[in-house]
């Protein structure tokens, strides 16, 4: 009962003293209650999130994004808590945790959503959730380490694609479940490019079911992607950000046979001039 009472006080307390602070940038206004400081860095961030995956999809929003990042204990629903002078055009987005992660995956969505809309509800979790980790750098280790020992130890499997629609709510099967949704988008990227998972986006979009759009794609029907996966897992958990460096060949598997002739040519000319300079030099 204590509780109940109090709660509104405190929520009205909030409200009265709410600041926000805002920070412009391409793309995006961020606004924040905790300073200008923050405001400007969780910007930044909101941004950074903006170019690389509308980079990494080829999509963009018509419209600037509002973002508002709100104190905890204030509700999003109640517009009178809404900052002043914040324009009434382009998309809204709320973020209710204090986190430059929070605001990436915020962006990132926004994004997902454009290059999937009208079926952006077709998007899987755990593409949402691999997308999100991209848009921040590399993955945490204890992520890629989880899901790489089911192939080190080979005592258990990878979440099926029915199992995936579901984030597991313990820690060690969670990390498992983000490091298995970061590995799959790795080798998608990796091994196909950025411009497949662009057209992915772009078949969902015409109304394609995701994992026919996959087939479509990357040549894989859908009972065959986790085990795809799996014969793949080993080299896609080691791949580092963002993914689509090149990866070129040890430099003698790229030699050839007129490579070798030239360098076998090479070398006694190579043993000869320098005994000729020897000679001059002492001379």
């Amino acid at each position: 009962m204590l509780a109940a009472i109090l709660t509104p006080l405190t929520l009205s307390a909030q409200a009265d003293d709410l600041e926000w602070s805002s920070a412009r940038r391409d793309d995006l206004t961020l606004w924040h209650a905790q300073g200008q400081l923050r405001a400007d860095s969780l910007a930044d961030h909101g941004q950074g999130a903006y170019d690389l995956v509308s980079d990494l999809i080829d999509v963009s929003l018509d419209d600037r994004i509002n973002l508002i990042v709100w104190p905890q204990g204030l509700d999003p629903a109640d517009p009178a808590l809404l900052p002043d002078g914040m324009s009434p055009d382009g998309t809204t987005l709320h973020v209710t945790r204090n986190s430059s992660g929070d605001v990436r995956n915020a962006v990132t969505n926004a994004l997902l959503d454009a290059a999937t809309a009208p079926y952006a509800h077709a998007i899987p979790l755990w593409m949402r959730f691999a997308m999100g980790f991209w848009s921040q750098g590399p993955m945490p280790a204890y992520f890629l380490t989880r899901a790489g020992s089911v192939v080190i130890l080979d005592h258990e499997e990878f979440y099926t694609i029915e199992q995936l629609e579901i984030v597991p709510t313990t820690w060690q099967f969670r990390n498992k479940y983000f490091g298995q949704a970061g590995g799959m988008l790795s080798w998608f990227i990796q091994d196909w490019g950025p411009e497949a998972l662009a057209e992915l986006f772009k078949t969902v979009s015409d109304g394609v079911p995701f994992y026919d759009a996959i087939e479509q794609v990357y040549g894989i029907p859908e009972h065959k992607l986790i085990s795809e996966f799996t014969k793949n897992a080993e080299r896609a958990l080691l791949l580092n950000w963002p993914y689509i460096e090149s990866q070129q060949q040890p430099f003698y598997e790229r030699l050839n046979l007129n490579h070798v002739i030239a360098i076998a040519a090479a070398i006694p000319i190579a043993i000869l001039l320098f005994f000729i300079g020897k000679r001059l030099f002492y001379d």
